[in-house]
């Protein structure tokens, strides 16, 4: 059976999020680099944290004195061309800098363990995950929206910023893992055919505010 997380929906425009009009893929632009910012904005789109248009209608002026002005201001307008990449580490620290009244983050590397149990727990939870993966020569980030799980593997199902969405898709990308499997390149990525080994993923929640007490 195929689990997509319960914030997605599709409809005659496109992939997006269940009770909005608000579409959910980003595609980068041939020059930019910026996979890391175009997969995070996925995220936050997707928990209702900030609205497509914020992120793509930059001549908007948002007021920095606020959390979206803070936040738009750093990834997009600072870094929006990031060519020389990102740790997912640095993208959570930024991130809990200039939007921590609105997101809650939990992020969880390589080294404390395989990461497969981290994002199917935040898939079965509904939640999105940014994944960074590694291949032989270079680096990569990509949204994880679902998975399939059969005997000892799973695939899982993303939306990768570096290549369209199709009509009538939910995934772009998919990661197929072998949970049995000791080598180091031990994950496959069907859009680029090549083996890659996740390292860091990201999970973004918006913050639940708290009730005032009457």
């Amino acid at each position: 059976m195929i689990k997509i997380i319960d914030k997605l929906c599709l409809d005659k425009t496109g992939l997006v999020v269940k009770g909005t009009k608000q579409l959910v893929h980003l595609q980068q632009g041939s020059m930019d680099g910026a996979c890391a910012v175009y997969s995070l904005m996925m995220c936050l789109i997707i928990c209702r944290a900030i609205k497509r248009a914020d992120v793509t209608s930059l001549a908007t002026k948002h007021d920095k004195r606020f959390s979206k002005g803070r936040l738009v201001n750093h990834f997009l307008n600072k870094n929006g061309m990031v060519l020389e990449g990102y740790y997912i580490s640095q993208l959570r620290d930024e991130l809990n800098h200039a939007f921590l009244k609105e997101i809650q983050t939990e992020y969880h590397s390589l080294e404390n363990g395989p990461l497969i149990k981290n994002i199917i727990d935040a898939l079965d939870n509904n939640n999105a995950v940014e994944i960074k993966f590694l291949r032989p020569t270079s680096g990569h980030m990509v949204v994880a929206i679902g998975y399939e799980k059969i005997d000892n593997h799973v695939q899982l199902f993303c939306l990768d910023p570096g290549f369209p969405l199709l009509e009538g898709q939910y995934w772009n990308n998919i990661i197929d893992i072998d949970a049995t499997s000791t080598s180091k390149y031990n994950c496959r990525n069907y859009n680029e055919k090549g083996r890659v080994l996740i390292d860091e993923i990201l999970i973004v929640k918006k913050r639940q505010k708290k009730r005032q007490k009457k």
